[in-house]
């Protein structure tokens, strides 16, 4: 059985949102106005007077013959009614002194003024500055916060008739929701979903871009949220392992003797640190060959020289050359151990666009078999992964 009855009244809470609190104001507002005692007063334009010794009707009247008689109220009759009214918004109101609401209000307007100055969100041009305070909470969906930031907006476009005016002049009309407020609403929800997503998006959707606004967009992008941000999370991922190994990389290069360079060319001086620090006669040797370097820093030395096979390019050394006394250097040790280091080499690839999915192909790596996450699969192109009994070796990783 159909029923215009609102839901239950409630009161509200020292806690409120612009949201919350237009909820109950709406509800509240249609539960009054089903009363006709009520509906007069709750008209934008109705206004009464404070209630004091020298005003106990609030500037109210009687009304007069060109009301029929059913309808007609004297002002005594029109005083208790707005007090009925304005008891019961005070009783759903409790964070607002009752004073305020059933004495000293002068319309509807400057009571629902009231409750959003103590809630912090009353319409001024300064209220709109909070919107810069706007971040995404925790444990919060990237919709509920979409959300806020458009209801956000609704709440302070300019009313008709308000106390706000716009270049010294008054609002006439209400304005309305423009398409590139529409922009910059969604725009603003994708940078403080992560400051990356709004490159992302352009490069993904920039074919749809050219002839559709980004708002009219918002709704795919909604769907493929997760997949854009995991493509930010993998690719600052990869950026973090590259910066490290380029460091790792580095520091091994600074272990190696400074006096030695890494890449000798063919006749390039030799110069001894220590030899020449004491200045002896004959310094034009490697540190390494020096007579008067410790066993222990020998050792050290060879091995360092050993695992990075950079320090000396045997193809660059001169013939004539002598090689480093190794066997001092390990005439302790029977076996001669050697390491070596494989260098490693991010494979090139190539960014395709597969239904809004970005798929990194892997170019000419050589590679005998080539995987894919199999949530990947089944996510841009319901790919069904059968298994096998291949084995691998070495895998080279692409990010």
């Amino acid at each position: 059985m159909a029923t215009n009855r609102a839901p239950k009244q409630w009161a509200l809470t020292k806690y409120e949102t612009i949201t919350s609190y237009e909820a109950w104001r709406q509800n509240l507002q249609y539960t009054l106005s089903l009363d006709n005692n009520f509906a007069v007063f709750l008209l934008e334009d109705t206004t009464w007077l404070r209630k004091t010794s020298t005003n106990p009707l609030r500037g109210l009247e009687n009304d007069g013959e060109d009301v029929p008689e059913a309808r007609r109220r004297t002002a005594a009759q029109k005083l208790t009614h707005l007090e009925l009214m304005l008891g019961q918004v005070a009783n759903f109101c409790p964070v607002i002194s009752r004073n305020t609401i059933v004495k000293n209000s002068t319309s509807m307007r400057a009571i629902w003024q009231a409750i959003r100055a103590h809630y912090g969100f009353q319409s001024t041009g300064a209220h709109f500055l909070d919107f810069n305070n706007i971040h995404l909470e925790a444990d919060e969906r990237p919709e509920d916060l979409y959300q806020r930031l458009l209801s956000f907006i609704d709440d302070n476009l300019l009313k008709a008739n308000g106390n706000i005016r716009h270049h010294g002049e008054n609002i006439t009309s209400d304005e309305e929701l423009t398409p590139s407020l529409e922009n910059i609403i969604v725009m603003t929800w994708l940078r403080l979903l992560h400051t990356d997503l709004p490159t992302l998006v352009k490069q993904r959707y920039g074919t749809e871009l050219r002839s559709q606004t980004l708002a009219s967009l918002k709704p795919e992008i909604s769907q493929a949220l997760d997949s854009l941000l995991d493509e930010i999370h993998s690719s600052n991922e990869a950026k973090v392992l590259r910066t490290a190994f380029r460091r790792s990389s580095q520091q091994r290069d600074h272990r190696i003797e400074p006096s030695q360079p890494t890449n000798t060319k063919r006749g390039a001086t030799k110069c001894c640190p220590i030899c020449k620090q004491a200045k002896r006669s004959q310094f034009q040797h490697y540190l390494s060959q020096c007579p008067f370097l410790p066993d222990e820093d020998r050792q050290y030395l060879a091995r360092t020289r050993q695992v990075t096979g950079e320090a000396h390019d045997l193809s660059d050394r001169s013939d004539s050359e002598p090689e480093p006394d190794t066997q001092s250097c390990f005439k302790n040790n029977r076996v001669k151990s050697t390491a070596y280091r494989v260098s490693t080499k991010q494979s090139p690839h190539l960014k395709m666009f597969y239904n809004h999915h970005t798929v990194q192909l892997t170019l000419d790596t050589g590679a005998e078999t080539s995987m894919i996450k199999s949530s990947t699969a089944h996510r841009i192109a319901r790919l069904y992964i059968l298994q096998n009994k291949q084995l691998y070796r070495l895998t080279d990783y692409t990010t």
